[in-house]
């Protein structure tokens, strides 16, 4: 009989140590699977607010070098007609991508006579609108000036839906006129983390600031795992007609994603640590114990002519064998826990008419396969010292035991 066989037969005795380092095992495989999975769901529930709640899109092309030209040089950074008419039609050519919008920033006062307030706008195009309805700040694409306030800004100038104000675009070089508009919808910005708090048609924006040009085009993808290979090759095909651009992703627009991949990061890895230094131990005493306890078995086997290297084998596989089966175990844990707090969740949610998401666990399967690779290493390392005693142990002392 192989050393491998000595050790999966030695497991399935089911000795109480051993059984319970397996269940171990999988209890902390369990909670790394699961933290796992909560950071996945965070991960995408915020890119879904960034892309299309917040209208960051997947990637944003804008002139190279936009982001650090002065206030007053702002318009010449951005797009001549012409250049986002090509622009357009090189983006659009492009297969895998489903919409190409123009966007706006401007910034103002806005007044209703009695008071007034400064605001940081974002123009829309209406293709965007009629491609995916926004969830906040729903404009009326044949109201050319409707705009949607944030519930902050609309209770600081004590405007509701119907609500007409004037808004006046800021600029350096030349004086701007006032325009009328309609306040058409009043949103909430409890789980926005961007800095926009008017939101309004594109050709009222670029009519507030008296400019044919346009600042940005975003860009959704048809598929977004392509995020990257999309973003090359989008720099790529535009710098080869010889347009200088810049492709931002929405993670890098996105400071509140940012922040909490940072935050997912640190605590990943804070809780792996722990879990592998947990494993680690588990997996040397146990060994150390079932060598010491068995030490008679062992010289026994010595003496009728299994070769020190058979005995280390024997060990180092007992403790693969223990992490293979605390592996199985976890899998289908992770998955049983998983349903039921995503269940637990949603129902909760329905019942109580929460207004935020709730705490989903999104099982990452690629995630779980290298923690798996990750445990087996962890556990073929840690019984290292104890299989190397073991097999260098007297085979007398160890008969005389």
């Amino acid at each position: 009989m192989s050393p491998q066989q000595l050790a999966l037969r030695t497991l399935m005795l089911g000795r109480p140590r051993s059984v319970l380092t397996v269940l171990l095992i999988a209890a902390c495989l369990c909670l790394l699977d699961l933290f796992v999975g909560n950071s996945a769901s965070v991960c995408a529930r915020l890119e879904y607010q960034a892309v299309t709640i917040e209208r960051l899109g997947h990637l944003t092309i804008t002139r190279a070098d936009a982001a650090d030209a002065a206030a007053d040089a702002r318009d010449s950074a951005a797009f001549k007609p012409a250049e986002t008419a090509q622009l357009k039609r090189l983006v659009e050519a492009m297969a895998g991508v489903a919409l190409v919008v123009p966007q706006m920033s401007v910034e103002g006062i806005a007044s209703t006579g009695k008071r007034s307030t400064l605001f940081h706008g974002k123009g829309i195009s209406s293709a965007a609108l009629e491609a995916a309805p926004p969830t906040y700040g729903k404009l009326k694409p044949d109201q050319r000036n409707g705009i949607a306030l944030s519930s902050g800004q609309a209770r600081s100038l004590g405007l509701k839906p119907g609500s007409n104000l004037t808004l006046t675009g800021v600029s350096v070089d030349k004086p701007l006129a006032p325009l009328k508009a309609e306040v058409v919808d009043v949103y909430s910005t409890t789980d926005l983390n961007g800095s926009h708090s008017l939101l309004m048609p594109f050709e009222l924006a670029r009519t507030l600031v008296d400019t044919e040009r346009t600042e940005r085009l975003v860009v959704y993808l048809a598929e977004p795992r392509q995020l990257d290979a999309m973003r090359l090759a989008l720099h790529s095909a535009l710098r080869a007609a010889g347009l200088v651009v810049d492709v931002h992703t929405w993670q890098e627009l996105s400071p509140s994603y940012v922040k909490a991949r940072n935050d997912s990061d640190l605590y990943l890895h804070s809780v792996a640590g722990m879990v592998f230094a947990v494993i680690a131990a588990a997996i040397a005493a146990t060994i150390s114990m079932n060598a010491l306890e068995r030490r008679r078995e062992v010289a026994t086997l010595r003496a009728l002519g299994m070769p020190g290297s058979g005995v280390f084998a024997m060990y180092a596989a007992e403790a693969l064998w223990m992490a293979a089966f605390a592996a199985v175990i976890s899998v289908a844990g992770s998955g049983l826990i998983s349903w039921v707090v995503n269940r637990a969740a949603l129902s909760y949610t329905t019942q109580q008419a929460l207004e935020r998401a709730p705490m989903l666990v999104e099982l990452d399967f690629y995630w779980m396969g290298m923690a798996v690779v990750a445990v087996m290493a962890v556990a073929l390392l840690a019984s290292l010292m104890p299989a190397f005693k073991a097999a260098r142990a007297d085979v007398g002392e160890g008969l005389a035991a």
